[in-house]
C-alpha cells in the first residue's frame, strides 16, 4: 500500500488539494475534517429551510461510528452495502460510513411514499407465493381490450386503469430492488425500518441472506472502527445503470477512478471561494452523489441539497433555492429544464413574486455562472427555451452548461467552454447541442460500425479512454467485453451513444444508437421528435416515447409515437384535433419528403408510460408493450 500524506505541502490551495493528497474516498474524509474540521460543508432543505449544517469534522465522527458498526456486522473490505436511503443525513452516514470501512457503496432507489402497511403487505406476499400470480393477473389485465379502450378515454372501467397501472408499478419496483440484490449479493442492507419486511424476503433468493440495518440504528453506540488497509484499485462504488435501454447493469468504480473523475472536473469548472451548489438530483446516481455531493465535498464548496421528491413536487422551489442562497452553481436534466420553461411560460407570476420563496422579492438568477444541463441528451429546444424565460431573471447565456457523462467513466466525460454560451450544430432540419470537449485526460473518438475512426462531421459510435473508466459490470464478464475493447494496445469504452466531434473539437450527442430510427433512410432521434410533441397543449409534458417498428413489407422503419393526454377524459373531437396538430408541428420541423413522420400516434392515459428510477424514459419498455397490444 502506498503511504499518503495527508498533510500535504501547505503551499497547496487549489480546489483538488484534498484530491490530489487522496488515494481513496477515506483519504477525502479525513484530509477535510482535519483541514476543515468545524467549517460547514452541506445543508438539507426542507421548504428552503437549510437548517443546521452538515460539517467535516462532525461528519467523519458519525461515518467512523457507522464504519464500525458495519464492521460488527461483519462487512470487510470488498463487501457491498445496499443503501436504499432518500435524502438527507443518514445516507450521507451511511455513504461515508460504508467507504471508510473499505466497503464498496450500492446505493439504489428508496421506496418513496410507500405506506408501512403495503411494504408490510409486498413482504407477506413475498414469503407465502402470492407475489409472482398476482403480478402475472395485473400484467394480464393491463393487456386485455378493455384495458387498450380504457387508456383511450374509452369504456366504463377507466377508473380501474390508474390502480391497475400503480400496483404494475409497484411490482416493478419490487422486481428491480430483487434484481438489484441478488446481482450485487450485499452483505448488510441499510434502509428505513419499515422497509424490512421487503429487503428480508429479498434475502430468501440469496445463498447467504445480509443483515437489515434500520436508518435509526446507524449511529447506536458500542462499535468501535478499525481503518482498514486500502490502496486506489478497491472498489468503492457498484452504480446500477438507468436502466432505460435494457436491464439495469452494476458499474464497478474504484476508488482511483472517481477521484481521477472528481479531479478532471474540478479543474474543469475552476471553483472560486464564493461557489455555492444547489441541487435537487438523487443521491442514488451518479450525478447527484459523485457531482454534487461527493465531489463538492471533495472540492469545498458549499453545498444544498434538495429532495428529488420536494423537486417533484414543487419544481419551483429549485429557481427560489438558488436566488435565496445566492447559488453559482446548479445542475438539472434536459427534462427539468423544459418543465420549468413551461411552467414559466405559464405562470410567470410565480417567479416574478412568490407567496412563499423570495421574501416577496423578484427570481433574480443573475448569482448563476454554471447551470449544467446533463444526464440525460440535451436539446436545443430546451436549452433555448429555458434562457428565454430565464434571462429576463438575471440568467445569463454564457451560464448554461450543457455536459455529457457516463456512469461507467465515473461521471464526466465532456464539458463547456465557461467563458462563451453553448454552440449549436445545424444541418438539414437536424441541431443539436455542443457538450463541449473532452475534460483534460479523456480521450474521444467516433468510429463507425466496423470500428474504423470518422473524421470531423461524420456520424458514429462515441468511444472514451481515460483514467476514470469502470473496472467492468459486476458479475457479468460477457457484458464487460461488449463494451470494453482493445484498441491500439488501449482499453476503449464503446458507449452506444451517437454522435459527432466537429471540426472545432466540440461533441454533439444525437442519441442511442439503440433508439435511434431510420426510416426511408434519414435517421430520427427519438429525443427531439418528443420534444416537438411535447410543444403542443394537451400532452403531458416529459411523457411522451418515440420509437421505431420494423416493416416487413417495405423493410424500413415505421415511426411510433405514444403520447400522454394531460386529461384522462379529453373528448373524441379534441383528441382528433390534438393528433392533427402533433402531426402537422412534426412535419413542419422535419419536412419529409413524402407522406408524414408519424407513422403511428396513440394518445393514452396519464401515467401509462414507464420511466426509470432516474426519470429517463423506457423507449424499449414501451416499444415492447406497444408490440403486445398494451396500447391499443
Amino acid at each position: 500500500m502506498t503511504i499518503v500524506s495527508l498533510h500535504p505541502d501547505p503551499v497547496d490551495s487549489s480546489p483538488v488539494a484534498a484530491i490530489r493528497a487522496s488515494e481513496t474516498i477515506g483519504d477525502i474524509v479525513r484530509y477535510q475534517s482535519e483541514h476543515r474540521p468545524q467549517e460547514a460543508w452541506g445543508y438539507l432543505l426542507r421548504n428552503l429551510d437549510p437548517g443546521e449544517p452538515v460539517r467535516y469534522g462532525p461528519l467523519r465522527q458519525e461515518a467512523e461510528r457507522v464504519a464500525g458498526l458495519l464492521q460488527d456486522l461483519g462487512v470487510r473490505p470488498g463487501d457491498r452495502v445496499l443503501i436504499m436511503l432518500p435524502t438527507g443525513r443518514p445516507i450521507l452516514y451511511a455513504l461515508f460510513g460504508t467507504w471508510l470501512a473499505g466497503a464498496v457503496a450500492v446505493p439504489t432507489y428508496p421506496p418513496f411514499l410507500l405506506p408501512a402497511e403495503l411494504l408490510r403487505a409486498l413482504g407477506v406476499a413475498r414469503v407465502t407465493g402470492t407475489y409472482v400470480p398476482g403480478r402475472w393477473l395485473i400484467d394480464r389485465l393491463l393487456r386485455r381490450p378493455p384495458a387498450r379502450r380504457w387508456r383511450q378515454g374509452k369504456g366504463l372501467g377507466r377508473p380501474l386503469l390508474p390502480v391497475l397501472e400503480g400496483l404494475q408499478r409497484l411490482t416493478r419496483y419490487v422486481d428491480q430492488q430483487v434484481h438489484i440484490c441478488q446481482t450485487s449479493r450485499p452483505r448488510v442492507v441499510i434502509a428505513e425500518r419499515d422497509f424490512g419486511p421487503v429487503c428480508r424476503t429479498a434475502g430468501r433468493f440469496l445463498s447467504e441472506a445480509p443483515a437489515f440495518l434500520a436508518a435509526s440504528d446507524l449511529l447506536r453506540a458500542g462499535a468501535t472502527f478499525h481503518a482498514p488497509s486500502l490502496d486506489a484499485s478497491a472498489a468503492a462504488l457498484l452504480q446500477f445503470t438507468s436502466g432505460s435501454t435494457g436491464l439495469q447493469k452494476g458499474v464497478v468504480l474504484s476508488h482511483g477512478a472517481i477521484l481521477a473523475n472528481m479531479r478532471l472536473f474540478g479543474e474543469a469548472v475552476h471553483p472560486t471561494p464564493d461557489d455555492k451548489i444547489v441541487s435537487w438530483l438523487p443521491l442514488y446516481h451518479d450525478m447527484g452523489l459523485i457531482g454534487t455531493t461527493l465531489g463538492a465535498f471533495s472540492l469545498s464548496i458549499p453545498t444544498y441539497l434538495m429532495s428529488p421528491t420536494d423537486f417533484t413536487r414543487d419544481p419551483v422551489r429549485w429557481m427560489w433555492a438558488i436566488h435565496q442562497f445566492r447559488a453559482t452553481v446548479s445542475v438539472g436534466n434536459n427534462s427539468a429544464f423544459g418543465r420549468l420553461a413551461r411552467m414559466c411560460r405559464i405562470s410567470p407570476r410565480r417567479f416574478e413574486r412568490h407567496p412563499t420563496y423570495g421574501d416577496g422579492n423578484r427570481l433574480d438568477l443573475s448569482c448563476l455562472r454554471i447551470m449544467m444541463n446533463g444526464s440525460e441528451p440535451v436539446t436545443v429546444q430546451a436549452m433555448e427555451a429555458f434562457q428565454r424565460e430565464f434571462g429576463p431573471f438575471g440568467l445569463r447565456r454564457e451560464a448554461l452548461s450543457p455536459v455529457y457523462g457516463l456512469a461507467e467513466m465515473a461521471l464526466a466525460v465532456s464539458f463547456p467552454d465557461l467563458a462563451a454560451p453553448y454552440r449549436v450544430f445545424r444541418e438539414r432540419g437536424e441541431e443539436w447541442v455542443s457538450v463541449g470537449k473532452p475534460l483534460e485526460g479523456l480521450e474521444i473518438r467516433i468510429v463507425d460500425r466496423e470500428g474504423n475512426e470518422l473524421p470531423p462531421g461524420r456520424l458514429g459510435e462515441l468511444i472514451v479512454a481515460g483514467p476514470s473508466m469502470m473496472d467492468g459490470y459486476f458479475g457479468d464478464p460477457e457484458a464487460t467485453a461488449e463494451v470494453i475493447r482493445e484498441r491500439h494496445g488501449q482499453r476503449w469504452l464503446y458507449t452506444g451513444d451517437e454522435g459527432m466531434i466537429d471540426a472545432a473539437g466540440e461533441i454533439y450527442i444525437t442519441g442511442r444508437l439503440k433508439e435511434v430510427v431510420i426510416k426511408g433512410g434519414r435517421n430520427y432521434a427519438p429525443t427531439n421528435l418528443e420534444e416537438v410533441i411535447e410543444q403542443a397543449e394537451g400532452v403531458r409534458p416529459g411523457r411522451s416515447v418515440v420509437f421505431g417498428v420494423t416493416d416487413p413489407r417495405t423493410g424500413t422503419q415505421r415511426v411510433v409515437a405514444v403520447v400522454e393526454l394531460r386529461d384522462s377524459n379529453c373528448p373524441a373531437p379534441v383528441r382528433d384535433a390534438l393528433v392533427r396538430e402533433i402531426r402537422s408541428r412534426v412535419d413542419e420541423i422535419y419536412r419529409p419528403a413524402g407522406g408524414t413522420v408519424l407513422d403511428q400516434l396513440l394518445l393514452v392515459a396519464p401515467g401509462s408510460l414507464s420511466k426509470t428510477t432516474s426519470g429517463k424514459r423506457m423507449r424499449l419498455d414501451a416499444r415492447e408493450r406497444f408490440l403486445q397490444g398494451e396500447f391499443g
